[in-house]
């Protein structure tokens, strides 16, 4: 991780993500930080040092599970949150967020702010609705009764904007299942007509 020194940019991407609007109090020291492919921000054996935003990039938050397997758990892209789960159990979590895309986030230094983001109302509803969002895809991704189809729907139906997928490769990572088994399921399910097909690449649920 690297820190940028850019006061226009990092203005540029407060106003770009509303950051002020989740937050009562104005956060100290914000940093534009730089991760690239492969990094780690974080994990059990990571310090949790910033509250990232993310401006740019993928990093996928994935679990292990008991049988060693990887749980995934979401992809962060603009506008994302990692660290939430650090900041309220006051300690590394069992989660891992890897860098899948070179990343820019801005950083809140959790030492410098934690006082007053621990009693700011609003950055802490803010941060129960993406726990809370975490939560529910750990349940539904751990699951080993459900299908790639299923997950597929839900995942079209939970995270995807106006429930439209566009970005195959994306949720492939997201669903934790080879290409071939996503145009399979995608093909099925435009079969019977649960989803539709808007163009390459793009379906849409049909509801």
């Amino acid at each position: 991780m690297r820190i940028i020194k850019d006061t226009e940019l990092l203005n540029k991407a407060i106003e770009e993500l509303g950051l002020r609007s989740k937050f009562n109090i104005e956060p100290l020291h914000l940093r534009l930080c730089y991760y690239e492919k492969g990094e780690l921000l974080s994990g059990s054996h990571i310090r949790q040092n910033y509250l990232l935003f993310v401006i740019s990039g993928i990093v996928q938050i994935y679990g292990i599970g008991s049988d060693g397997r990887k749980i995934p758990v979401n992809l962060a892209k603009k506008g994302s949150i990692i660290g939430d789960v650090e900041f309220c159990n006051a300690r590394n979590s069992n989660l891992i967020s890897e860098v899948l895309k070179d990343t820019l986030c801005i950083g809140i230094s959790i030492q410098e702010n934690q006082a007053a983001l621990e009693n700011d109302i609003r950055f802490l509803r803010f941060l129960l609705e993406e726990i809370s969002k975490k939560v529910y895809l750990t349940s539904v991704s751990d699951s080993p009764a459900t299908s790639v189809a299923e997950k597929l729907l839900q995942y079209m139906q939970e995270e995807c904007p106006n429930h439209t997928l566009k970005d195959v490769e994306q949720t492939t990572l997201r669903l934790q299942c080879s290409r071939r088994q996503l145009q399979r399921v995608l093909k099925e399910l435009c079969d019977k007509e649960e989803i539709i097909k808007i163009r390459k690449g793009t379906y849409r649920l049909n509801i």
